[in-house]
């Protein structure tokens, strides 16, 4: 494993202006960045987006990177519930639409390209108002 390849997805998605400006307009604060997973407890750590290793092989690699799979952890407090659909689960689908349109151009930078195969897992609400994504994708890094 390689820590290129979360600290690539945290730059692309840190500087992406359509998902800084939905983060601003919604809660009207930037999204705190982590490399690592902290479970947030309040209100005050959200929005919030972690970036964990979840796989990595030395044996495949793509160009001279080694194949990666990386963890986005997507964290929002919604407290409210909209005609009867939480309204964290309503934003983190939007919030997912967004990163999915930065990283699928390929180039994440310092050296990592975006491989794709989503697997996206969402918490059931189980925490409400407190709502969780993750999202699983495969990078090649050095």
């Amino acid at each position: 494993m390689s820590i290129a390849a979360l600290m690539a997805a945290r730059q692309k998605l840190s500087t992406d202006a359509d998902l800084t400006a939905y983060l601003l307009d919604r809660y009207s604060k930037p999204a705190k960045h982590i490399v690592g997973y902290r479970r947030p407890n309040n209100a005050n750590d959200f929005p919030v987006l972690c970036y964990t290793p979840a796989m990595s092989t030395r044996a495949d690699q793509i160009g001279g990177r080694n194949k990666e799979r990386i963890s986005i952890v997507v964290g929002v407090h919604e407290p409210a519930i909209t005609d009867d659909v939480f309204d964290g689960i309503t934003q983190l689908a939007a919030i997912e639409d967004l990163i999915f349109k930065c990283m699928e151009t390929g180039e994440l930078g310092q050296g990592a390209v975006y491989l794709g195969e989503p697997r996206i897992i969402g918490d059931l609400a189980a925490r409400h108002p407190f709502h969780e994504l993750e999202i699983s994708v495969l990078v090649a890094a050095t």
